[in-house]
């Protein structure tokens, strides 16, 4: 497991919190930046029409970035600083929780620091975001989440041998990854990586309302995971489970 952390350019910046405002996202992503940059004016970035919004937020994005260059290569040479004092300690966990030898696997992994209060990956590439007001706790946090999926799809697709494009959204497949996340950090030792502002709640937030037949769905697939024998024995019965359900998880999604 190898990772570099770098700084995101910033029209990659711009185009990476754009991705999250287009009209046919849904409130649940769009408020996250004006929550975070109450300095916005709402009325031209938030409540206008979509050309209006962009060219607005476009503009605005760009003096921030300005103001904060310094900040995010300041924080690279930190974080990068801070995975290598942890790598270690991470790769022996994984490989146990994971059953495999995480050490041989996820050379390629990659970061860029941005002003996106919202942390989007690439699963294809092992390529994710930090936002750069973190401190290097909270950098380890968001890393070892992304690692998760890309640990889970790597022993997944190796078991089940499915299309890789079901591990992005909107799949069945993609949303389960994301369940799981806090499967992992409650089950396993990856939660001592987790301080108390995440620990809690480290997936989305609608996942601990969602319930099926009046259950919680995360309750149910802890279950899953204390009873299975195997960590694709869990895979299996959590995505029947999910596929048997979907039209009800679906309904729950924001």
């Amino acid at each position: 497991m190898e990772l570099v952390v770098d700084v995101m350019s910033c029209q990659d910046t711009i185009n990476s919190i754009l991705h999250f405002q287009t009209d046919d996202n849904s409130l649940y992503w769009w408020e996250t930046l004006f929550l975070v940059y109450p300095g916005l004016d709402k009325s031209k970035g938030f409540d206008a029409d979509w050309l209006t919004r962009r060219e607005y937020l476009s503009e605005q994005l760009s003096l921030l970035y300005a103001q904060a260059e310094n900040e995010l290569k300041t924080k690279a040479g930190m974080f990068n600083q801070y995975w290598l004092e942890r790598k270690n300690e991470v790769i022996e966990v994984f490989s146990k929780v994971f059953q495999i030898n995480c050490a041989e696997i996820l050379d390629d992994m990659s970061a860029k620091i941005s002003l996106n209060p919202i942390c989007p990956r690439d699963i294809h590439s092992h390529f994710f975001t930090i936002f750069y007001r973190y401190g290097k706790e909270q950098f380890l946090m968001t890393a070892i989440h992304e690692m998760i999926h890309f640990v889970w799809f790597h022993v997944w697709h190796k078991h089940f041998k499915d299309s890789v494009l079901h591990y992005d959204a909107p799949h069945i497949e993609w949303l389960l990854s994301e369940m799981v996340v806090d499967t992992f950090v409650h089950q396993t030792d990856i939660g001592k990586f987790f301080d108390s502002s995440r620990v809690e709640r480290p997936a989305y937030r609608y996942f601990y309302d969602m319930k099926v037949g009046g259950e919680p769905i995360l309750v149910r697939l802890e279950k899953f995971y204390l009873n299975a024998t195997s960590l694709v024995d869990f895979m299996e019965k959590a995505i029947q489970y999910c596929r048997e359900n979907e039209a009800c998880i679906r309904k729950q999604v924001l």
